[in-house]
């Protein structure tokens, strides 16, 4: 972190970036107040080139710093000015002002951090550029010289000069433009104080649509608010593909105006389409960025991308407030923002469409990738510390967004959402246009609820991992005896790993009973039943972070009760997650959970009971895929015998008016049976590829179901299908499924080309070490061969690289593998990845300890199946 005794107070930013030599020149006049003696300036720069630098004190020149004065340290990113002289604060005055005027140069980048250039297209459909900027977490640096620590807030005036046919966007509004020629400089309107990631700019050709959020300040009457306009700005030749997100956003400020009871702080909301975009959307204020299958929702577009939509505009628009005006003090408590904004957005996403379920989503997909990684011995605490500048990026993982999110979850159902909301409201008001910590938020959460939130919330925040609860129910009809110990994906912790003891809410359910909100804060504990209850569930809609292993008997009691129909859907998918994941670490047997498939089957409605089996079907062929084709075949058959039924059951075709979660259900089904090899879905789905292929006009199949279609065509179809596919540049997901080697390396060295987008790296790698036994292999040898052109086209500091080396490493079963990566990346530069490497090692070890484990319990299961 950077000194503290000068703070700016306001930049004016004036940038000419020249998009055709990748050149920018730039200065920054800074003022800022000094609050202690000094004799040097220290701020952030990196590729960026000091050529003057003039300091003022109350007005007066002290001095001009030429550039070969200007000292760098690249470690640090930082320039250091050297003033001639010490400055001394008088004994008179508390501070002295200070005015920097620096001028420099540096460089655009072609990588999606920075001031960087993003493929785009012009008005007349040619290739051309946009200029956009990626400045989370630590990256204004690059675009002129700054205090860059989300803590140091200013307030920014901005001057940007580009070709004359842009359209120039930042933060604010525009005051004013003045044309030269070819080019044009734009003014915009001084912000309020807000932190250095938060400034944005976008220029390049683009159109816009808008609609007006009444979301500002309450009128004078007090029972309405002021408009706010909404715009989302695309590429041209996309502007009819954005109705839908427009009136998403519009309905979202809203709402959160009103849920927040604080207006849109701003004048202007813009939404921008940016075809190569790092993440899914970043939260600029007033100028939210989205990669453009975020934004572009059509009716062609399937139910899940639409539904994805819904949720990442609600997630980035909750930042407005939570994260913008609020800001975390330091990336330690980076959960604050991102654990908030996940859970607001599903939040808003249940609220304008409760017919989607998105919170039984939720369970299956976001708070298990959050148990998931936290069940590793290199997990790391939600609050965690950073100890280096590589550490930042790395922490934007599935522990600060989905535990996160659980975390919020859990409490706000335990204080009730209304008071939770109070907390949050007088949270925001109390800290506004300034930074809190997790602190701050517990105080003004124990402030509208009258209990030690900090307390009780501390475990969760400040020590890694969560609970297993593991319940005997054989001493007493009528008692439950209960321990609580840390949960680890490989087996159960040493007494050293073992020493936190968490605040955990009960949600004790029976056959008889509702909900009861009791709490487990010991190690041990008790709790009643009726004493005819014919079954009981702790953990009621999977409120809290936590796994529950059962005994037999009370499982097959809740096999029971799932088949006769007595749980809700959310419980369902609790315990078969809670299944899958003791299975796998040792807690149950893998015939246990075998012998519970056909009463989760038999009794799901839901796709996510069904998406789960799928994903537990699939981990088990993965872990015995390398050391049982027996097994690989039985588990296949297995999957057939469920899925081929329910696919054919559903057929092909949504009916007019049917339940969007049946669509989904149907989605899920047929590519499953394919998975399995069923002849009927297979041989059903290459039909249609060759009759869309033949008639492109006509699309014989719902949209739901491209995807599926393309690639069960060139996973089980002739290679000639993976041919056509790419001569329409229709899915890269689908040729990635090709099972011939050749045609795998094909894809992969396309995938690296300038003909794909960086960030779409990633899913040609997903889609290829998952679609057969020994594509991950190919892609091992692949990746080990092209590492530094890997590394080239996604930046050394891209958070991408650590996605690709995760996707890459993660899937493999056996313990030499892991020895090998091991030993191949000891001789590599890790820093942007070294939380990755360990995590995808310690889940290899796992999965072999699986399979060395239950080899002969699953053998025997399998050789009395049918």
């Amino acid at each position: 972190m950077l000194p503290t005794s000068l703070t700016p107070l306001h930049y004016d930013i004036r940038l000419h970036p020249d998009l055709l030599s990748g050149q920018l020149c730039g200065s920054v006049a800074i003022d800022a107040v000094a609050t202690s003696s000094f004799r040097t300036i220290t701020l952030h720069a990196k590729t960026i080139d000091i050529q003057l630098a003039t300091v003022y004190v109350d007005g007066v020149v002290l001095a001009s710093i030429e550039a070969h004065n200007v000292h760098y340290n690249e470690e640090m990113e930082t320039a250091q000015l050297c003033l001639p002289s010490e400055v001394l604060l008088p004994s008179t005055c508390s501070q002295l002002n200070v005015q920097l005027i620096i001028s420099f140069s540096g460089r655009i980048s072609d990588s999606m951090y920075g001031l960087y250039r993003s493929k785009t297209r012009n008005r007349h459909g040619q290739p051309a550029h946009m200029l956009v900027t990626q400045f989370q977490a630590k990256c204004a640096r690059m675009a002129f010289p700054c205090w860059d620590e989300p803590a140091i807030k200013a307030e920014f005036t901005l001057t940007l000069t580009v070709p004359s046919e842009f359209t120039a966007l930042s933060n604010m509004p525009v005051t004013h433009s003045v044309d030269h020629g070819k080019l044009k400089t734009v003014y915009f309107r001084r912000s309020p104080r807000m932190s250095t990631y938060l400034l944005a700019i976008v220029a390049g050709e683009l159109d816009y649509i808008e609609a007006i959020s009444y979301s500002g300040p309450k009128t004078d009457s007090g029972d309405a608010r002021q408009p706010v306009p909404c715009r989302i700005y695309t590429p041209p030749a996309d502007i009819d593909k954005v109705q839908f997100s427009l009136d998403t956003a519009v309905r979202v400020l809203e709402m959160l105006a009103n849920m927040f009871n604080y207006e849109y702080p701003l004048p202007k909301l813009d939404l921008v389409a940016v075809p190569e975009l790092e993440a899914g959307g970043m939260e600029n204020w007033g100028l939210v960025l989205f990669r453009t299958v975020r934004l572009f929702i059509t009716k062609q577009t399937s139910l899940w991308i639409r539904q994805k939509a819904v949720y990442v505009i609600s997630h980035e628009l909750s930042h407005q407030w939570f994260g913008n005006l609020v800001t975390m003090a330091w990336w330690d408590d980076l959960w604050l923002n991102e654990g908030f904004a996940t859970w607001i957005g599903i939040y808003i996403t249940d609220k304008l469409y409760p017919e989607w379920k998105r919170w039984d989503h939720f369970v299956i997909e976001d708070r298990q990738a959050a148990l998931s990684a936290d069940s590793l011995r290199s997990s790391h605490p939600i609050q965690v510390t950073i100890k280096g500048s590589a550490d930042i990026d790395q922490v934007f993982d599935s522990i600060t967004y989905y535990k996160g999110c659980s975390l919020i979850r859990m409490l706000s159902a335990h204080l009730g959402i209304d008071i939770f909301m109070a907390g949050v409201r007088a949270y925001l008001y109390k800290h506004a246009y300034s930074t809190a910590t997790t602190k701050d938020l517990w105080q003004s959460l124990e402030t509208a609820s009258a209990i030690d939130v900090g307390r009780m919330m501390h475990s969760w925040t400040a020590h890694v991992g969560y609970p297993v609860l593991t319940v005997d129910d054989s001493l007493d009809d009528c008692q439950l005896q209960l321990r609580q110990n840390r949960y680890l994906n490989s087996g159960k912790p040493t007494q050293e790993e073992d020493q936190t003891v968490w605040w955990i809410p009960l949600g004790l359910v029976t056959s008889d009973t509702p909900a009861a909100h009791e709490i487990l804060h010991q190690r041990t504990g008790t709790i009643e039943i009726p004493q005819n209850a014919r079954w009981f569930k702790l953990n009621h809609r999977n409120a809290g972070l936590y796994r529950v292993c059962y005994s037999r008997t009370a499982l097959k009691r809740l096999s029971l009760a799932i088949r006769t129909k007595e749980l809700c859907t959310v419980d369902i998918v609790g315990i078969l997650n809670d299944m899958v994941a003791l299975v796998t670490s040792g807690y149950l047997r893998t015939s246990t959970m075998l012998d519970m498939v056909s009463s989760f089957a038999a009794a799901a409605e839901s796709y996510v009971v069904w998406q789960i089996l799928g994903y537990f079907l699939e981990s088990l062929l993965l872990t015995w895929a390398d050391h049982s084709d027996q097994l690989h075949l039985q588990v296949r058959e297995l999957a057939r015998s469920l899925f081929a039924p329910k696919a054919a059951a559903l057929g092909w075709t949504h009916a007019a008016n049917e339940d969007p979660l049946v669509a989904r259900l149907r989605a899920i089904a047929i590519p499953r049976a394919a998975w399995a090899g069923d002849s009927a879905v297979i041989s059903h789905a290459c039909e249609l590829f060759t009759e869309f292929y033949l008639n492109p006009d006509i699309k014989p199949f719902h949209h739901d179901f491209t995807a599926s279609v393309f690639e069960i065509a060139v996973r089980h179809g002739s290679d000639i299908n993976y041919e056509r596919i790419r001569e329409m540049m229709a899915a890269l997901g689908a040729m990635a499924c090709t099972k011939s080697e050749d045609l795998m390396k094909q894809t992969l060295e396309y995938a690296l080309s300038d003909h794909v987008l960086p960030q779409d790296l990633n899913i040609v790698i997903g889609f290829m070490v998952s679609s057969h036994p020994h594509s991950k292999y190919v892609v091992w040898q692949w990746f080990c061969a092209n590492y530094q052109q890997v590394v080239d086209r996604l930046g050394e500091c891209s958070a991408l690289l650590g996605h690709v080396v995760g996707s890459v490493i993660g899937e493999f079963a056996n313990e030499s593998m892991a020895q090998e990566i091991e030993q191949w990346f000891g001789s590599k530069r890790t820093a942007a990845f070294d939380r990755t490497i360990p995590q995808s090692l310690e889940f290899i070890r796992v999965r072999n300890a699986w399979y060395q484990r239950d080899k002969d319990d699953a053998a025997l299961w399998f050789s009395k199946y049918r």
